[in-house]
């Protein structure tokens, strides 16, 4: 079985062109760390995350259901096989044409009110009587705060002042919460905090507003470290303790499916972005690798780059979901070179602009033109968020590699 630098070197040598390389046997590892620790939980895959039909495909086989931001991210669920309670369809602003399509195929998270209504006419049209869910804003923030103003779901002090209005909505029926306030977070005792919230409130759902619920979606939260310097890795034993204590203490009040949304945890470092270094050059003391597509084949590493330049002391900015990305984040590798003879240089891409810069300033083993760059953590929020079609260069390929060692 080939191992994954001879099938990034074959790819290379059949395609040259920058690629994708994601692995399925990294993602699997991720699954059976979420699988064993949270076995009262199901998992949802945030497709937004990464698209790419074989993820999908796998994601589904090992159980997860799908979260789905958009109408086309619902076929993309459903052509991996998941029925349609296993996928949830949650975004604002949808219209009343993603209703329509997606009404038996997804269990719709209204966002809005308006929302609600038109799910009820789509409902009412087609006469069926449908179940959904309904996103709430709740009145705090993750860590500790009143809550604020938001693009996301209704406030949760107008959901009693609407009882009337949600009664008179005859065609559907709330069987579900979602709440989702922060994504990539590290501090086990935020997470916890955070659930036991969402519990409360959806007691109070069941209690005040008398919905018969059926699951709780606790969106996503779970952080991976980006910085080796900064970042301390999340406690995924403590967690799992924590939420074991929150479902003891809840089951017999509000015995309903529990959900958590995740993408960035199992699939950020099974990928990597591979390309080839096309020239080298220096300029006044500094050494230039120019590779082909870099900022519109790989855009966080470039995010970062500008983000330490021009907003150095923003470190708020460094945490805009989801481009989740600091300087140190990523791991450039010169394919078969010796790390003992390293050189200082500054990797660029070969747009016509100075913002395609890779990475600045950093050592790595001395490189030829023709030699291979292996760039790590591309398997999330990667090829979906990069501008590939800036300059019309060739876009890069994906490709998959099974446990097996095989390739599509």
């Amino acid at each position: 079985m080939e191992n994954n630098l001879d099938i990034i070197k074959r790819l290379m040598v059949q395609y040259d062109r920058p690629f994708y390389i994601y692995n399925e046997s990294v993602i699997s590892k991720q699954i059976e760390i979420l699988s064993k620790k949270f076995s009262q939980f199901e998992f949802l895959y945030s497709v937004k995350t990464n698209p790419y039909a074989p993820i999908v495909n796998f994601m589904a086989l090992s159980g997860f259901g799908a979260d789905a931001a958009s109408s086309e991210e619902v076929i993309i669920a459903q052509q991996s096989g998941l029925s349609y309670e296993k996928i949830l369809y949650s975004s604002p602003g949808k219209t009343f044409k993603d209703i329509e399509k997606t009404l038996d195929k997804s269990i719709i998270i209204a966002d809005s009110y308006n929302e609600l209504v038109m799910i009820n006419d789509a409902a009412k049209q087609r006469k069926l009587h449908v179940k959904v869910g309904l996103r709430i804003n709740p009145d705090y923030v993750m860590d500790i705060g009143k809550g604020v103003s938001s693009k996301f779901g209704v406030d949760e002090e107008t959901i009693v002042k609407n009882r009337d209005f949600l009664n008179s909505l005859t065609n559907i029926k709330i069987i579900g919460i979602h709440v989702h306030l922060r994504s990539q977070v590290l501090d086990h005792s935020l997470l916890y905090r955070y659930y036991e919230k969402i519990f409360k409130l959806a007691l109070f759902c069941k209690e005040t507003m008398g919905w018969e619920l059926e699951f709780i979606n606790f969106g996503g939260g779970l952080g991976i470290v980006y910085s080796s310097l900064n970042d301390r890795e999340l406690d995924i034993q403590l967690l799992s303790d924590e939420c074991e204590e929150l479902v003891h203490r809840f089951k017999d009040k509000i015995n309903v499916r529990l959900i958590i949304e995740t993408g960035r945890f199992v699939v950020c470092e099974a990928g990597q972005y591979v390309t080839r270094i096309v020239d080298i050059k220096e300029s006044r003391g500094v050494k230039y690798l120019i590779v082909k597509n870099g900022l519109n084949g790989f855009l966080r590493p470039s995010i970062a780059e500008l983000l330490a330049a021009y907003a150095p002391q923003e470190s708020k900015l460094q945490s805009c979901e989801p481009i989740f990305t600091v300087k140190d984040a990523f791991e450039f590798t010169i394919l078969e070179r010796k790390k003992s003879f390293s050189e200082k240089v500054t990797i660029v891409g070969n747009l016509c602009t100075s913002a395609d810069i890779m990475a600045k300033d950093i050592l790595i083993p001395k490189a030829d033109i023709g030699d291979i760059l292996v760039v790590s953590k591309a398997g999330s929020y990667s090829y979906t968020l990069t501008p590939v079609l800036f300059a019309s260069h060739s876009l890069p390929l994906q490709f998959y590699v099974k446990a097996n060692g095989e390739y599509v």
